[in-house]
């Protein structure tokens, strides 16, 4: 395995390339909201209306919101909203109001339109004495960008498909029957299953971990507790190892071990979170928590992002689940066969 270096620098270079794709194509979806600014709006009060506390109300109340609100004698709202840069213009009428919002400034037409929302309700009750906009600072999880995100995605991605880089190999195992040699030795299935397990995992774990390196230093990937994050990606090697294994101990085929594999790889990347984020993906959470890679994405985002996670213990068990289900499988499969041809 270690004498093609094509075999390392598939899973070097790949990881990397990718990742810098979706990165530069996704950076604008996943980029930190960011409140606006203090901005200016305008705001008339016609003769004869009975918001007037209202107005004088919403003055005192943008100021503390960071919207600065200038009376205007006369003129026209939309005009002044284009040609004085404001963010938007309030007109008083006798019987109530209307807000104009600039078009470049939807934020900030938002934020104006709750802040009348709450001194007109105000002033219909009669109090705009006192009138105080209720703020709740919920906690939420650590934002987290792009860069960071596929840049551990993908790594995960290319983890899972470790058979790709032995499809060579078995090739020629096959071609030349020297898995028959093995067979009539005092090799038992065990040890041949391993002897051909042990050396993927190696060169595909030498792989990504050069793969994370070059991540970090090139695409500036922050890792967050980089131990577990270590063994997060190689468990996950191991059980993608065992798992293809299993599917070409059965089909005997590499051809058909490869479709299956990669089928089954890139639905459950495509559920969690390979491609589409798994923070904007749509799927229910019950279908991302049936997928192993949700669990390891996830992890090693929030590892990224907060420092701890609640999904490294369930990636964990799900990956040495599979490992171990998918290597008895392997071994007795292998056994039965031996037997059928003894």
């Amino acid at each position: 395995m270690f004498r093609s270096p094509v075999n390392i620098l598939l899973y070097v270079l790949c990881p990397v390339l990718v990742s810098s794709i979706l990165i530069s194509a996704f950076s604008s979806l996943m980029e930190n909201y960011k409140a606006p600014d203090d901005f200016n709006v305008g705001y008339i009060v016609e003769e004869g209306s009975r918001y007037g506390e209202a107005a004088e109300a919403l003055a005192r109340v943008g100021k503390e919101s960071g919207v600065n609100f200038i009376l205007y004698e006369s003129g026209n709202p939309e005009e002044l909203v284009s040609e004085q840069s404001l963010g938007g213009f309030v007109k008083f009428t006798e019987d109530g109001y209307t807000i104009y919002e600039s078009k470049d400034a939807s934020t900030e037409g938002a934020k104006l339109e709750y802040l009348i929302s709450a001194v007109f309700n105000g002033a219909i009750s009669g109090d705009v004495s006192d009138i105080n906009i209720p703020t709740e600072t919920p906690e939420t999880a650590p934002s987290v960008d792009s860069t960071d995100y596929y840049g551990l995605i993908e790594l995960v991605y290319f983890a899972w498909c470790p058979i790709i880089c032995a499809a060579g190999l078995f090739a020629h195992e096959k071609k030349h029957r020297i898995l028959e040699r093995f067979r009539v030795s005092n090799l038992s299935s065990l040890q041949i299953y391993l002897g051909r397990m042990i050396p993927i995992i190696s060169v595909v774990s030498v792989g990504i971990g050069f793969a994370s390196v070059f991540s970090a230093v090139i695409l500036g990937v922050h890792w967050g507790n980089i131990a577990l994050s270590a063994v997060l990606l190689l468990l996950s090697v191991v059980a993608a190892t065992a798992l293809e294994m299993m599917i070409y101990e059965i089909s005997q085929s590499m051809i058909a071990t490869i479709i299956i594999s990669f089928s089954l790889v890139w639905i459950m990347g495509y559920i969690g979170g390979s491609f589409e984020t798994y923070m904007f993906s749509a799927w229910p959470q019950s279908v991302k928590s049936a997928t192993p890679i949700y669990h390891v994405n996830r992890a090693l985002v929030e590892l990224s992002s907060a420092g701890h996670s609640d999904y490294v213990i369930s990636a964990v068990i799900y990956l040495a689940a599979i490992t171990i289900v998918t290597s008895i499988i392997s071994v007795l499969v292998g056994t039965i066969r031996r037997k059928d041809r003894a």
